[in-house]
């Protein structure tokens, strides 16, 4: 069945490709003042003030702009300190324009001041666009993009909107996996053809209905002809050193345009945990374990991409995008030292010393195939894609535990464990896109996906150094999820009002076995989700809104495993077979004022949220990690963001969150319990430039975060003071920076569990204050878009590390 789509897809993309006859415009530059060849200009050719074919010149003046459809088009060719060179031409031949001779501007460079397009903020019916084009912006990172994005909150190198991981998507195509692998690939992938960053805290339609927010990187179309490259290095000191280095490569030619990049990064980094664990009877304490805990994690990364674009003319397109991500080397020592005050009348004190040995190594490759077909209508199109992933992942550890007894010999525990996980991924999705006429569009699509994971676990106990297979903590678990989809979505406007709604209908099916207990489980269900958005235009000035969005989270696979993975004696993590998916309905009502200032009120409502929550087992004196579902979970607030420059050389992004958040869950007894607070996020990004040539820039940001509830938890407040240094070189052929992070060691925080039989805190302190050094050359034609992006299926996100 699966290839059977696969098939027909790819047949689609090729019998569908229109054989249009097109033409070239060709010419030589020449600049009037040397009469030289002027090298690596800008010639492109525009219609309705759009850019839709483009070339640059080579060493000898030329350019060849091909694949040219009939058509009105105004030639611009342009060099910084020269005049435009403008021309309307009727394209219905080849046209070759000869010696075309540039006059210089009467203006000197040393006479104009240089200034820096600012970025916009801008509010569309169902997103919130932070448009960064030709802004200083695109000559940082993807990652640093996003960063600074109003509303965007960075935590320990983790993307996070009010507590919750948003979904990254590039051209509305999701990207890899864990927020770890996420950063590295982003932090790696040049900002210069991101066009905007869309914040859609209610995602309309053909979006899948899986996740909440979604952060949407909009990459521009690549248009200029020829080679164009970087290397970049970067070297972190925290409590260790750690460096990454890469390389990215395009080059366009022709109908084909290709991208490749590789990245390498070596790290180690620290964290501390202070735990201390209050065990009860009822309301007396039985015993109290006090823990210092020390992880250093080793890991060496590869990723390498390749993207290929081929037009087969200005309307068909096909695309072949892939990613491999290889973790050779991953290694994390645990150290735990415990002292356990027995307070019944027994009275047996005792210490400990636990070490965790564990060494994983992984795979995870993406492949995507994307064909895009324009109709003769203008913004008519038709475009599918074919996803494939594969995951493998082998974990293994050693832990080894010594207890010292007060009144009893001293004794020590040994055993290893060896887990496996393969997971397949194939799904197949197609969409179109219709104007209807010049206020109304209709959007219709299907998605069919398919994902297949093994696991295995085996644990084996070491007793007189014998290694001796314990049947109850191993098993295997087979697990295969189907997921049918199919959406609608019309959007109107009119006079000073505008309206979207949409229908998206997903059909899933799951089977879950389990050999050691002979326990198959299935579920199938039906959901229906709905959004809808309205604004409309009070004044000149002010803009109301709201919107409605349905909303699903499934558990990831880890989630639904019912492995017991124990990392010590007294503390294990196991999954939940028959855990249910949550199901999110959030409202929202806002008010953009000015084209600056934008206030929103929002209630969320989450029936059987899914929390990975920490409990404490009071009859045997073991921590446990547990994918649950809670009774509800609901969160209201009101927000405030803005962005907006002070002076030309300096601009603000300010933000602000006041919020509430209440968790209702049920414990094993049947004692339901509630925890609910008030909370505060305020964020200040500050973005200047200096020099006459704007060639040195700073950022500072301020972010604090107040004691919030996660799941059944309390976390203390934060605070994050970073600033980073960035000079350009050589003509910004070269950039180099430095950044200091968390220059106050605010991160550092505690979660504190206390409700009916729960009593536990633990202080956490992440290796986050950071100096990093930084360098990137830029080679080639510096002029160059390219045409990067990494896609991953919306399946593949549930995945884990």
């Amino acid at each position: 069945m699966n290839l059977k789509i696969t098939s027909l897809f790819v047949l689609f993309t090729f019998f569908t490709a229109a054989g249009q006859e097109n033409y070239q415009v060709s010419g030589t530059l020449i600049a009037s003042d040397t009469e030289t060849a002027i090298s690596h200009a800008n010639a492109v050719l525009l219609q309705d003030g759009e850019i839709v074919h483009g070339s640059s010149t080579e060493v000898s003046g030329s350019f060849l702009i091909e694949n040219i459809t009939p058509g009105t088009y105004t030639l611009n060719v342009s060099f910084l300190g020269y005049k435009t060179y403008t021309k309307k031409l009727d394209i219905t031949r080849d046209f070759n324009l000869g010696t075309i001779i540039l006059q210089k501007d009467s203006e000197s460079l040393d006479d104009v001041m240089i200034t820096n397009k600012k970025p916009v903020l801008k509010r569309e019916i169902d997103r919130l666009v932070f448009n960064i084009q030709g802004t200083a912006l695109t000559e940082e990172n993807t990652w640093e993009v996003l960063r600074r994005t109003p509303g965007v909150i960075v935590i320990n190198n983790t993307l996070s909107i009010k507590n919750n991981t948003p979904t990254v998507y590039i051209n509305d195509r999701k990207v890899h996996l864990s927020v770890s692998e996420v950063y590295q690939l982003l932090e790696g992938t040049p900002a210069e053809t991101v066009k905007s960053v869309e914040v859609i805290t209610n995602p309309p339609a053909r979006y899948d209905a899986q996740g909440g927010t979604i952060l949407n990187i909009v990459m521009e179309k690549n248009l200029i002809v020829g080679y164009h490259g970087s290397v970049y290095g970067n070297f972190t000191q925290g409590v260790f050193p750690r460096y990454n280095a890469g390389i990215n490569q395009f080059y366009k030619r022709g109908k084909f345009n290709i991208f490749g990049n590789y990245n390498y990064t070596h790290s180690k980094i620290n964290r501390d945990n202070d735990e201390r664990i209050n065990y009860l009877d009822g309301i007396n304490t039985t015993s109290v374990w006090n823990s210092l805990i020390n992880r250093n994690t080793w890991s060496n990364q590869h990723n390498f991409s390749l993207n290929v674009d081929y037009e087969f003319d200005a309307k068909n397109t096909l695309s072949f995008s892939g990613n491999v991500l290889y973790l050779p080397y991953w290694k994390r020592n645990t150290l735990t030292n415990s002292v356990v005050d027995d307070q019944t009348l027994a009275n047996e004190d005792f210490s400990l010393q636990a070490m965790n040995v564990s060494n994983k190594d992984k795979h995870n490759l993406g492949l995507n195939l994307d064909y895009v077909h324009k109709f003769e209508r203008e913004g008519e199109k038709l475009s599918a894609n074919v996803h494939y992933t594969d995951y493998d992942k082998a974990d293994d550890q050693l832990v080894a535990t010594d207890y010292t007894v007060v009144a009893n010999p001293d004794f020590s525990t040994a055993f290893t464990t060896h887990a496996n996980q393969r997971t397949n991924i194939l799904s197949g999705q197609i969409d179109y896109e219709l104007p209807i006429n010049e206020t109304s569009s209709f959007e219709a699509g299907a998605k069919v996906a398919n994902i297949d994971t093994k696991s295995d676990l085996l644990q084996f106990d070491i007793e007189n150094g014998i290694s001796v297979l314990d049947i109850d903590n191993s098993d295997t678990f087979d697990y295969d999820e189907s997921i049918y989809a199919a959406y609608v979505s019309y959007a109107k406007s009119w006079d000073d009002w505008s309206l979207k709604v949409g229908f998206r209908g997903e059909q899933t099916e799951i089977r879950g076995n389990s050999f050691s207990t002979n326990q198959v489980n299935t579920q199938n269900y039906f959901e229906l989700f709905p959004t809808a958005y309205i604004s409309h235009k009070v004044s000149e000035n002010v803009n109301i809104y709201a919107d409605f969005s349905r909303r699903i989270q499934r558990p990831s696979f880890d989630n639904l495993n019912p492995f017991r993975y124990n990392f010590t004696d007294f503390s294990f993590v196991t999954g939940n077979p028959r855990l249910q998916p949550a199901i999110t309905n959030k409202y929202k009502i806002g008010a953009e004022i000015n084209d600056i200032f934008f206030i929103e009120a929002y209630y969320t409502y989450s029936k059987a949220a899914i929390f990975e929550l920490t409990l404490q087992d009071n009859d045997s004196n073991v921590l446990q990690d547990v994918a649950s579902n809670i009774e509800k979970s609901v969160d209201y607030g009101l927000d405030f963001v803005t962005y907006f420059p002070i002076t030309d050389t300096w601009d603000v992004s300010f933000v602000s969150s006041a919020f509430n958040m209440n968790d209702t869950y049920t414990l094993g007894d049947n004692i339901q319990t509630t925890q609910s607070k008030w909370s505060l996020y305020t964020s200040l990004d500050n973005n200047l430039t200096f020099l006459k040539d704007k060639s040195l820039s700073a950022n500072l940001s301020i972010l604090y975060i107040s004691s919030n509830i996660q799941g059944l938890s309390e976390i203390s407040d934060r605070n994050f003071v970073n600033l980073s240094l960035r000079k350009a070189l050589w003509n910004k052929k070269a950039i180099v920076s430095l950044t200091v992070n968390d220059i106050l060691n605010g991160q550092e925080f505690t979660k504190q569990t206390q409700f009916v039989n729960q009593n536990n805190n633990y202080f956490t302190n992440y290796d986050t204050q950071t100096i990093r050094i930084g360098f990137r050359y830029n080679f080639g034609n510096t002029k160059l878009q390219t045409n990067q992006r990494n896609k991953s299926s919306a399946e593949q996100e549930r995945l884990k590390e």
